[in-house]
């Protein structure tokens, strides 16, 4: 049996919730198995792991092996340009297989490649302020700086401009759903839709048709938090789904940063309350990057792009802490105006920063 339909078969039993489809796939080693058993088998493995499956026995456990929907679901998506990739897939990503409820299946559109690098979430309210937009702009620029995709859920609002700040940067965001992949929603981000699509990655885990219920958002947010090394939150009142996907993300084992909001506004009482709790504070635009070390990744990247001239006279800087031009004309045994271009370049690259007349390493 193709293992892609059988793990699309499993995703779309209905009557097994996702902790108990990761029990039974790690159980019997896989989805195909799982297809092949008895109801009577998997009913006693059932018995062993869930305390609901006496209640189950009353009226008899049956699973529907009718293929029908999964090819129907690898139909849609095929005709769409969109891939599949299952639980044991090599590709998987391996921070969302440790979760307690991993989907089975996930479809996507884009670069799949993305699922494979370190990524960092970026949420908060639809309802954001002037400031909640420029900060999350700001500081998912700054992670998407360092090559790090920011993964978001493109609701309006905060994410939308998350996704927009990484984006900014020719950095790949992924953009997770509470749809399926064939619906943009809110339909007025159906730009930013599009350019996800092309830039980066839009990715579900419900059937590719799905146009999504209320419940289907919660779900959602465990994914954003299980495929993020880090979560952020820039704007959320204390009982809203930002504030669920910081919980979930501290639930698995995930950094939670917060930025701290006015007092007076209901949409900084989650964030604020979060700091409270021991979330960290993101108090300046670079210390979610420093915190995760980020910043070291950043200046690697940016190391390599220098030129030999470049180098060499960062290196000279780094040595003395803090130089004069002269000395540093005479050192590097660069012309005056030539060092003095290097030092603009190395500045607008905040490599370096000049006090008075002495240059210095940027912090």
């Amino acid at each position: 049996m193709d293992p892609v339909l059988a793990y699309v078969w499993l995703s779309c039993c209905s009557n097994l919730n996702r902790r108990t489809k990761k029990f039974l796939v790690e159980l019997f080693n896989g989805a195909e198995s799982i297809y092949g058993s008895s109801d009577s088998e998997l009913e006693g493995c059932l018995e062993v792991y869930c305390e609901d499956a006496r209640q189950r026995k009353r009226w008899g456990f049956h699973l529907d092996r009718n293929l029908e929907d999964a090819r129907n679901c690898m139909t849609r998506a095929s005709a769409m340009g969109a891939w599949l990739m299952h639980y044991d897939s090599p590709e998987y990503p391996a921070l969302l297989r440790e979760i307690a409820d991993p989907p089975m299946v996930l479809y996507g559109l884009g670069d799949p490649s993305l699922l494979l690098r370190r990524g960092i979430a970026v949420v908060g309210t639809r309802r954001a302020s002037s400031y909640g937009r420029w900060a999350a702009f700001q500081i998912a620029a700054r992670i998407a700086e360092c090559g790090t995709p920011v993964i978001s859920g493109m609701a309006e609002g905060i994410d939308a401009e998350a996704h927009a700040g990484c984006l900014s940067k020719g950095t790949g965001t992924i953009a997770v759903l509470g749809t399926g992949i064939e619906h943009c929603f809110p339909a007025s981000n159906r730009k930013l839709y599009r350019q996800i699509r092309q830039e980066g990655l839009i990715l579900s885990e419900f059937k590719p048709e799905e146009r999504g219920y209320a419940s289907y958002f919660p779900l959602r947010n465990r994914v954003i938090s299980g495929l993020s090394s880090a979560v952020v939150v820039v704007e959320g009142a204390e009982k809203s789904g930002s504030m669920i996907t910081a919980g979930l993300a501290a639930e698995q084992g995930r950094d939670v940063f917060a930025v701290p909001g006015n007092i007076n506004q209901p949409n900084s009482a989650g964030v604020n309350r979060l700091i409270y709790d021991g979330a960290y504070p993101i108090t300046d635009l670079d210390t979610a990057a420093a915190a995760l070390g980020l910043s070291s990744q950043r200046d690697q990247r940016l190391r390599e792009s220098l030129s030999a001239e470049e180098m060499r006279v960062m290196d000279i800087v780094k040595r003395e802490g803090m130089i004069s031009r002269e000395s540093l004309c005479t050192q590097a045994g660069i012309a005056a105006a030539s060092v003095a271009s290097l030092v603009t370049i190395l500045e607008l690259k905040g490599l370096l920063q000049t006090s008075g007349t002495k240059i210095v390493v940027a912090k």
